[in-house]
């Protein structure tokens, strides 16, 4: 499998990282990058990471299977994306990381599988979530804490009148 990642995108789906954005972009996008890196969760499996860029196209390998791309001028993330998507040989094994509508829609025109921001960062953090098909299911659940608090147990138990 190969993931495509909208990397502001993504960024902007986590708060943290979305605060780190607004002070300094350099920082938040080395913060993002290095949690993939880290994270060990897509394995051998090859990334490619999407950023807008302001005045020239450039790419980057921080690592094996990692690879950032940054649009030249007059192009978007989102236009090197669907390039991507659109000249793949093998569509139906690339994984699309985005929440951006126009993306998604075309990459399941295209047959490609979408995974939504949010999980993908559940995944790389190892929120005990797998991927099946490009689609990420994530199994943690909380653990009981115990006696249910008795005063919620009353609010949720009366009838409205």
């Amino acid at each position: 499998m190969r993931w495509i990642v909208d990397g502001y995108n993504v960024i902007l789906a986590d708060n943290r990282l979305a605060k780190l954005l607004r002070n300094d972009s350099e920082t938040a996008r080395a913060e993002f990058l290095s949690e993939i890196q880290r994270s060990g969760k897509l394995g051998k499996q090859k990334v490619t990471v999407v950023f807008d860029g302001k005045f020239s196209s450039s790419a980057e390998r921080i690592a094996n299977n990692i690879d950032v791309r940054f649009s030249a001028r007059g192009e978007t993330a989102d236009d090197l994306i669907k390039i991507e998507v659109g000249t793949s040989a093998k569509r139906r094994s690339l994984s699309i990381v985005t929440n951006d509508h126009a993306i998604i829609n075309y990459a399941r025109e295209c047959g490609a599988n979408v995974v939504k921001s949010q999980d993908f960062l559940l995944m790389v953090r190892g929120a005990n979530a797998t991927t099946q098909a490009g689609k990420i299911s994530v199994v943690e659940k909380p653990e009981p804490t115990g006696n249910p608090d008795p005063e919620l147990l009353k609010l949720f138990s009366e009838k409205k009148k």
